[in-house]
């Protein structure tokens, strides 16, 4: 009697394991011929063989951010400070920083600057420059106020 529900048993566990098996597989063999199916063709993907000018995009002119002071990661000991740098001609520079956010203008060489206000311990600021066609560029310093003595 034991031997019989032992095998019962054993069989129930195979017929289980087998019939996960297959739908395990079924699932596989569904999610690749699905694949195959929503996959671009090569012929969709070929470059043509011949650009003319019109087809090719139109150049934006190279965009251009730097940020001279203060330096990415550096600690002052200044509550104040003066963010400046370097940007496309009078394009409009925003300063994102803990305590507000400031919009200005860069002048006709692209030089910006702005002063603004630092919270104790690490402080994030985005630059952030958007030329008369609204395209933008953004870099992000951090900057350590601490007024401890080292």
């Amino acid at each position: 009697m034991l031997i019989s529900k032992m095998r019962k048993e054993v069989f129930m566990a195979i017929a289980i394991g087998f019939a996960l098996g297959l739908v395990i597989t079924f699932g596989i063999w569904t999610a690749n011929k699905a694949l195959k199916e929503t996959a671009p063709k090569k012929e969709e993907t070929a470059l043509p063989k011949q650009v003319t000018e019109e087809q090719l995009p139109t150049p934006t002119p190279q965009a251009l951010l730097v940020i001279t002071s203060p330096e990415d990661n550096s600690v002052s000991n200044k509550e104040k400070i003066e963010v400046s740098g370097k940007t496309m001609p009078e394009a409009t520079v925003v300063i994102l920083y803990q305590e507000g956010e400031k919009i200005i203008e860069a002048n006709s060489e692209g030089i910006f600057s702005s002063e603004i206000t630092l919270v104790g311990g690490a402080n994030e600021i985005t630059v952030s420059t958007y030329d008369d066609q609204g395209n933008e560029i953004s870099k992000t310093i951090t900057v350590v106020y601490s007024t401890a003595e080292i």
